[in-house]
């Protein structure tokens, strides 16, 4: 909340400015600050507007004061419904609700400014009026399918929250991106500690009775069900997977927005009404719709730089067969330099069955090679060219002298692994040497994703990397 006084009278304050940013006091003048939180609130419509992420202009999407829309950026959303202008004869009071990202966190510094308007009070903020510490910590980090369709899905969810416990996480699928109501929406809460599943009433005002993730019972209102047989959630590090299984009714029929967002155990909310995916909610069909369900087995790395492996298991419901594409993404805290990489056996994978594929998990021990004399060097390249022109005897004529190139260029490359190399001198030897980063240790999730047409499933495998 922010007072502003003008001798001339509240008719002559246009637009008040709020910036929580880091260290550096914006000027509007020059552009506004990038990676910030800076609103501009339109004292007589009403509008908030929000800087963009580069800072270079506000965003097009605004919100309306008293309504339930809403305005997000990478650092911060602003609630119209809980912002509002207050005057009284020369002094405007503007009442602005942020949250704030888990990316955000930490201390700030608040500015203020108000614009008349003959603009006679020039555009800069000179003066820091507080400071504030955000203190959200909920990150979410995932949700699959992020684009699909049908009546009948479950969603994979990942939360992180590194340096606090999490509270409650939430899932909306909604029609509209710029509105904070969950009136008629699909808005779904899970809260870790007790297993309790909430949906959110028609008007969107309050959560109903919970049930239990686990057991033979379901929530209702008119855009959808959620099912507590098939929803399910398991904590690994500083990680939430959440698996959300909902169906919906013919009167939700289009294309809907997902967002999502989590409280830590202070209450400290990361709503955000950024777009993280998007689903396309068809007719029921009139059979039973074909899908299919991905399992998997935990992965521990005892040593690193020795493979590991998964067991993904396909398994379709009795109406489906055909090919699965699996796929796989690697989640990793933001500050490792050198997490592990993924890859599969084999892929597609026919299935009329359960079915299952390996996952493979591939690690980096640190190591370092160095090349000591010129003519290591250069036998290495030789080898490597020698291992080409073999290569290129069977060839057709036409192609040799072009293909001969590209096998050189390969051959020569094949040394070139992942790492960082530095060359120097020393007295007339001039030693090569690359380093190979190691492995992270900690815990990493790899999500894996069966894609077969419009149908897709996701299963989170939970990796420790001692």
């Amino acid at each position: 909340m922010a007072t502003f006084t003008d001798p001339n009278g509240v008719r002559n304050v246009q637009s008040l400015y709020i910036a929580i940013v880091n260290n550096a006091a914006p000027d509007i003048e020059s552009g506004l600050p990038a990676n910030g939180c800076v609103v501009n609130f339109m004292v007589s419509s009403g509008i908030i507007q929000l800087a963009q992420d580069t800072g270079k202009s506000f965003l097009t999407t605004t919100a309306n004061a008293g309504t339930d829309q809403t305005v997000s950026n990478s650092q911060c959303t602003v609630l119209g419904a809980s912002s509002s202008i207050t005057t009284s004869v020369n002094t405007v009071t503007a009442k602005i609700f942020v949250t704030f990202t888990a990316s955000f966190s930490g201390a700030k510094q608040i500015f203020i400014l108000s614009e008349n308007r003959d603009q006679a009070d020039g555009m800069n903020f000179q003066v820091e009026v507080g400071t504030y510490d955000v203190t959200a910590s909920v990150s979410s980090v995932f949700i699959s399918p992020s684009s699909g369709s049908g009546w009948d899905q479950t969603f994979t969810t990942i939360y992180s929250d590194p340096t606090s416990h999490i509270q409650s996480i939430g899932l909306n699928i909604k029609s509209s991106r710029n509105n904070t109501s969950a009136a008629n929406a699909c808005k779904v809460r899970y809260d870790p500690d007790t297993s309790n599943i909430f949906l959110v009433n028609d008007a969107g005002t309050t959560y109903g009775s919970p049930i239990i993730a686990g057991l033979a019972t379901s929530l209702i209102n008119s855009q959808c069900t959620v099912y507590g047989m098939g929803t399910s959630a398991t904590t690994f590090g500083a990680y939430v997977i959440v698996y959300f299984r909902v169906s919906f009714f013919p009167g939700f029929i289009g294309e809907k927005v997902i967002t999502m967002g989590g409280a830590d155990e202070t209450g400290a909310s990361t709503f955000s009404d950024l777009p993280l995916g998007t689903y396309l909610v068809t007719a029921l069909s009139s059979g039973v719709q074909e899908s299919f369900d991905l399992t998997s087995t935990a992965v521990r790395v005892a040593s690193v730089g020795v493979p590991a492996t998964s067991t993904i298991t396909v398994i379709p419901n009795e109406s489906f067969k055909g090919r699965v594409l699996l796929t796989c993404t690697v989640i990793s805290p933001s500050d490792v330099v050198s997490p592990p990489t993924c890859a599969f056996d084999t892929s597609p994978i026919s299935v009329t069955a359960p079915t299952t594929a390996t996952l493979f998990i591939n690690t980096t021990a640190a190591s370092a090679q160095e090349f000591h004399e010129p003519v290591q060097q250069t036998s290495f390249v030789i080898g490597g060219l020698t291992m080409a022109a073999i290569l290129f005897i069977p060839l057709p004529h036409r192609r040799k002298w072009g293909t001969l190139l590209s096998l050189a260029v390969v051959a020569v490359s094949v040394g070139a692994a992942t790492g960082c190399a530095t060359t120097h001198n020393q007295g007339n030897t001039i030693i090569s040497s690359t380093t190979y980063s190691r492995t992270t240790p900690g815990s990493y999730i790899v999500a894996v994703t069966g894609t077969s047409g419009s149908i897709t499933a996701t299963t989170a495998v939970s990796v420790t990397v001692k």
